[in-house]
């Protein structure tokens, strides 16, 4: 069995064991990184962690929520729905306030 020394710990192992294959041929050596698994995860969650935060969301209020930019998942898809464009979001919360204070019934058509 073929080992390899990791770049980022520095730890000798086995190649097929310990590193992942990322490109489709196993059997040639450079057809598996460079970086061990362990370290590979360790790096990614590190990432993950510094994109994300747990709180409340601005808008929504939920609580104990992964929040990126201080919102919600829910309420940044929100907001690309609107395209970040703040004019966009004036109109749609017009139309919101004339359907609710119109004649309009919101039970009926299941607004809330």
């Amino acid at each position: 069995m073929v080992d390899r020394v990791c770049r980022t710990c520095g730890v000798e192992k086995g190649l097929l064991a310990d590193f992942y294959r990322c490109r489709k041929d196993p059997t040639l050596l450079s057809s598996y990184s460079y970086e061990c698994k362990e370290c590979a995860v360790k790096r990614v969650n590190e990432r993950s962690k510094k994109k994300y935060k747990l709180g409340t969301c601005e808008i929504c209020g939920h609580g104990n929520k992964k929040l990126i930019d201080d919102i919600c998942s829910k309420c940044n898809r929100s907001l690309a729905g609107f395209y970040y464009d703040i004019d966009i979001l004036r109109k749609s919360m017009l139309h919101l306030e004339k359907l609710t204070k119109g004649n309009y019934d919101c039970q009926k058509n299941n607004i809330s």
